[in-house]
Protein backbone atom coordinates (compact mmCIF):
# COMPACT_ATOMS: atom_id res chain seq x y z
CA UNK A 1 0.00 0.00 0.00
CA UNK A 2 1.55 3.28 -1.11
CA UNK A 3 1.61 6.01 1.48
CA UNK A 4 0.08 9.27 0.39
CA UNK A 5 2.45 12.10 1.15
CA UNK A 6 0.64 14.89 2.97
CA UNK A 7 1.44 18.35 1.69
CA UNK A 8 2.48 20.53 4.62
CA UNK A 9 1.70 24.20 4.29
CA UNK A 10 4.64 26.59 4.44
CA UNK A 11 4.93 30.07 5.89
CA UNK A 12 5.47 31.38 2.36
CA UNK A 13 2.10 29.89 1.35
CA UNK A 14 0.43 31.21 4.50
CA UNK A 15 1.62 34.78 4.06
CA UNK A 16 1.81 35.03 0.26
CA UNK A 17 -0.19 32.20 -1.32
CA UNK A 18 -3.63 32.83 -2.72
CA UNK A 19 -5.10 29.34 -3.10
CA UNK A 20 -6.54 27.23 -0.34
CA UNK A 21 -8.17 28.06 2.96
CA UNK A 22 -7.17 29.64 6.28
CA UNK A 23 -9.22 29.26 9.45
CA UNK A 24 -9.85 31.92 12.11
CA UNK A 25 -6.94 31.35 14.49
CA UNK A 26 -4.08 31.37 11.93
CA UNK A 27 -5.73 34.37 10.23
CA UNK A 28 -5.79 36.27 13.53
CA UNK A 29 -2.19 35.28 14.29
CA UNK A 30 -1.08 36.43 10.84
CA UNK A 31 -2.69 39.83 11.33
CA UNK A 32 -1.19 40.07 14.82
CA UNK A 33 2.28 39.27 13.43
CA UNK A 34 2.11 42.11 10.90
CA UNK A 35 0.70 44.54 13.46
CA UNK A 36 3.52 43.76 15.91
CA UNK A 37 6.18 44.09 13.21
CA UNK A 38 4.81 47.44 12.07
CA UNK A 39 4.46 48.61 15.67
CA UNK A 40 8.09 47.74 16.40
CA UNK A 41 9.31 49.69 13.36
CA UNK A 42 7.07 52.64 14.23
CA UNK A 43 8.35 52.62 17.81
CA UNK A 44 11.93 52.83 16.52
CA UNK A 45 10.97 55.79 14.32
CA UNK A 46 9.45 57.57 17.31
CA UNK A 47 12.37 56.80 19.65
CA UNK A 48 15.21 57.75 17.30
CA UNK A 49 15.84 61.51 16.94
CA UNK A 50 15.18 62.87 13.46
CA UNK A 51 18.81 64.00 13.15
CA UNK A 52 20.10 60.46 13.73
CA UNK A 53 21.08 58.62 10.51
CA UNK A 54 19.15 55.52 11.64
CA UNK A 55 15.91 57.52 11.50
CA UNK A 56 15.92 57.24 7.71
CA UNK A 57 16.75 53.53 7.92
CA UNK A 58 13.83 52.83 10.27
CA UNK A 59 11.54 54.92 8.06
CA UNK A 60 12.44 52.75 5.08
CA UNK A 61 11.99 49.61 7.18
CA UNK A 62 8.53 50.81 8.21
CA UNK A 63 7.46 51.65 4.64
CA UNK A 64 8.83 48.34 3.32
CA UNK A 65 7.10 46.37 6.07
CA UNK A 66 3.88 48.28 5.42
CA UNK A 67 3.92 47.35 1.72
CA UNK A 68 4.75 43.69 2.38
CA UNK A 69 2.19 43.42 5.19
CA UNK A 70 -0.54 44.96 3.04
CA UNK A 71 0.06 42.44 0.25
CA UNK A 72 0.25 39.58 2.75
CA UNK A 73 -2.90 40.69 4.60
CA UNK A 74 -4.85 40.82 1.34
CA UNK A 75 -3.69 37.31 0.41
CA UNK A 76 -4.47 35.95 3.89
CA UNK A 77 -7.93 37.52 3.67
CA UNK A 78 -8.50 35.89 0.27
CA UNK A 79 -7.77 32.51 1.85
CA UNK A 80 -10.02 33.39 4.81
CA UNK A 81 -12.85 34.22 2.41
CA UNK A 82 -12.19 30.88 0.70
CA UNK A 83 -12.57 29.13 4.06
CA UNK A 84 -15.86 30.95 4.65
CA UNK A 85 -16.94 29.94 1.09
CA UNK A 86 -17.56 33.60 0.22
CA UNK A 87 -16.68 35.40 -3.01
CA UNK A 88 -13.27 37.06 -3.10
CA UNK A 89 -14.59 40.50 -4.20
CA UNK A 90 -15.79 40.95 -0.59
CA UNK A 91 -12.17 41.82 0.17
CA UNK A 92 -13.07 45.34 -0.97
CA UNK A 93 -14.72 45.71 2.45
CA UNK A 94 -11.25 46.01 4.01
CA UNK A 95 -10.53 49.09 1.90
CA UNK A 96 -13.74 51.01 2.69
CA UNK A 97 -12.94 53.09 5.79
CA UNK A 98 -16.49 53.13 7.14
CA UNK A 99 -16.77 49.32 7.25
CA UNK A 100 -13.18 48.03 7.29
CA UNK A 101 -12.94 47.44 11.05
CA UNK A 102 -16.35 45.74 11.10
CA UNK A 103 -15.36 43.57 8.10
CA UNK A 104 -12.10 42.53 9.78
CA UNK A 105 -13.97 41.55 12.95
CA UNK A 106 -16.44 39.50 10.89
CA UNK A 107 -13.54 37.75 9.11
CA UNK A 108 -11.97 36.99 12.50
CA UNK A 109 -15.15 35.69 14.16
CA UNK A 110 -17.27 34.07 11.44
CA UNK A 111 -16.69 30.30 11.31
CA UNK A 112 -15.38 28.69 8.18
CA UNK A 113 -17.08 26.01 6.15
CA UNK A 114 -16.99 22.66 7.91
CA UNK A 115 -15.70 20.00 5.59
CA UNK A 116 -14.56 20.45 2.01
CA UNK A 117 -15.66 23.33 -0.18
CA UNK A 118 -14.75 24.49 -3.68
CA UNK A 119 -11.51 26.07 -2.41
CA UNK A 120 -10.04 23.02 -0.72
CA UNK A 121 -10.62 19.87 1.26
CA UNK A 122 -9.27 21.14 4.57
CA UNK A 123 -8.64 24.54 6.13
CA UNK A 124 -5.07 25.78 6.58
CA UNK A 125 -3.89 24.02 3.44
CA UNK A 126 -3.30 25.03 -0.16
CA UNK A 127 -5.86 23.77 -2.61
CA UNK A 128 -4.84 20.34 -3.87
Amino acid sequence: MAAVEEQRPSLAWFFFGWSGRVSRVPFALGWAFWLMLLSAALARIIIVPKEDPTFLLWSFVFVGAAIVSTVSSVLMTVKRLHDMNLPVPLIICLFVPAISLFALIVFLVWPGTSGPNQYGLLPNRPKD
